[in-house]
């Protein structure tokens, strides 16, 4: 072996090894970053930006190609998406938005909402002085001088459903292939009154009335509904306040009922099990209630786990729930990206679409059953890259938190060698044998001893498997003690190392290995 490069084998083989130690680190963190929401169900394919936090109904063209509207230098845009999820067309308007526009729009009509008076695509006004405007998937609804009206996007021409005061009532309206569903309800401290109403065949029918209880000190603040046939469905969205000051309580109810026997009710509470952690999801919104094969089925963005981000184990992702009659829940994750995931929508059974907040430019995303098709347009980008470097960077610097844990091992051979420099010190210049020994054995037993204080259960937690298996403890302990023990030997030789820097080497690099693959997962 040439001499040169001998004298310097202390410092390459540890260096091999923690380059080895962090690219492992980095491609965990990288498959981390690009993990799948769920095993069948794709990643996220971003297919356009916009200003706003909002995403109004992507529509469906008769030759199965999906338009999004968005929100692009203070104007209206639209994005074509093909049904192989690659964009076709993109198109800007002169119609001018901010954040609180509302936009119908289905091929070529558009209808807005600026908040205060409704216009056309042409810009033309249509209705003024609006106090609600609801834009829904073939029709248009609206709300002035305490009064509802269907405006008819083909025709311009409004015709009027009911009166209603929105300062008493609340309405959620709906469009399935029957008609518009109208859900209005009012609440008071016992409960909450829920009237469901249908228009069709330009008739306004009441269909189902009911009052639901609910507990002392708990308001509604949402209700979402579902209609499939005679079945009804509803969740609704309680908040019950601290009367200590203290963050309010949220809870999910759920109801199925007839609407032909409204009196047959049961309200259950709902909880979604996070399926990528061990808690339940918090801070459940954006709720869309539908029927998915007869099956109460709810799309909402919820607080749950994830492994995108460095220090910050949970974030704001897209969920789905399958409810049963009793309601239990069976969650399903639909997203998995580190920003903060909302406004979610089905498209179809197989895709939902959603907006992911990222500065001033959110993007707008989708993901689908259909995993080899989008997951084939997905490419790694910059933002891929830079998130496991970022995680890998950040896991690094807190490893060496290890290195404080560990002190309780190391600390024996420094009093050995103390020691001996104060009180044997012509024995450790002799450097004797046993005195090499003497120093990492102490540190060997130190460590075996408390070896718990390094291997913290939130390694086991954490790590991947080749970290964790049974033992694994043991087994990288006495590798790189082998390690550290063969390349101090042959510093001996090659670069005449007294025994006190061979102990310190020695106690050094095995300490470092360890920080390097374990210390990532400590904190």
């Amino acid at each position: 072996m040439n001499k040169k490069f001998a004298t310097k084998l202390h410092w390459i083989v540890p260096g091999i090894i923690m380059i080895i130690g962090i690219l492992l680190l980095f491609y965990e963190n990288f498959s981390d970053v690009t993990e799948h929401p769920a095993d069948d169900w794709s990643r996220a394919l971003t297919i356009g930006e916009t200003e706003l936090n909002q995403l109004p109904p992507v529509k469906v063209t008769e030759n199965g190609d999906f338009i999004f509207t968005r929100f692009e230098d203070g104007k209206l845009a639209t994005t074509t998406l093909g049904k192989d999820f690659t964009v076709k067309k993109e198109k800007t308007y002169n119609i001018p938005v901010n954040k609180w526009t509302q936009v119908y729009q289905k091929e070529n009509t558009i209808i807005y909402f600026d908040f205060k008076n409704i216009y056309d695509e042409d810009r033309n006004m249509l209705v003024s002085d609006v106090e609600k405007f609801y834009p829904l998937e073939t029709t248009t609804l609206y709300v002035k001088d305490h009064v509802l009206y269907q405006l008819s996007p083909e025709t311009k021409t409004s015709e009027k459903l009911m009166e209603i005061d929105l300062d008493k009532l609340d309405i959620i309206p709906q469009e399935n292939e029957e008609g518009v569903n109208l859900l209005t309800y009012t609440s008071d401290p016992t409960g909450v009154d829920v009237t469901l109403q249908q228009h069709a065949n330009e008739k306004l029918t009441t269909v189902y009335q009911s009052r639901i209880n609910v507990d002392p000190g708990k308001a509604v603040n949402d209700i979402a509904f579902a209609l499939d046939g005679q079945t009804l469905t509803l969740l609704l969205q309680e908040e019950l306040q601290s009367t200590q000051g203290g963050n309010p309580e949220f809870f999910n109810y759920f109801l199925l009922t007839s609407i032909t026997n409204p009196n047959a009710q049961t309200l259950n509470q709902l909880t979604f099990e996070d399926p990528a952690g061990q808690n339940s999801l918090k801070e459940v919104s954006d709720v869309v209630l539908t029927f998915r094969n007869g099956k109460p089925t709810i799309l909402f963005h919820a607080n749950g786990q994830t492994q995108t981000q460095f220090n910050d184990s949970t974030t704001f992702n897209i969920y789905s729930a399958e409810i049963s009659e009793s309601g239990t829940t069976k969650t399903e994750r639909r997203s998995n990206t580190p920003e903060i995931s909302t406004k979610p929508q089905w498209i179809n059974e197989e895709i939902i679409a959603w907006v992911d907040l990222d500065g001033d430019d959110h993007k707008i995303k989708v993901s689908s059953s259909d995993i080899k098709t989008v997951d084939s347009l997905i490419k790694y980008t910059q933002d891929d890259w830079l998130q496991a470097l970022g995680k890998t960077f950040g896991m690094i610097t807190s490893s060496f938190f290890g290195i404080a844990f560990a002190v309780i091992w190391f600390i024996w051979p420094i009093l050995f060698v103390v020691f001996m420099y104060i009180f044997r010190n012509r024995i450790a210049d002799r450097d004797p044998v046993w005195y090499f020994y003497t120093g990492i054995g102490l540190y060997a037993v130190a460590a075996l001893i408390w070896k718990d204080r390094f291997f913290l259960d939130t390694i086991y937690t954490k790590a991947p498997s080749y970290l964790t298996f049974t033992g694994s403890s043991y087994v990288y302990m006495i590798l790189f003690a082998i390690i550290a023990f063969w390349l101090t030997m042959h510093t001996k030789k090659a670069n005449d190392w007294a025994g006190t820097v061979r102990i310190s080497y020695f106690v050094g690099l095995h300490i470092l290995l360890l920080t390097i693959f374990f210390g990532p997962y400590i904190i």
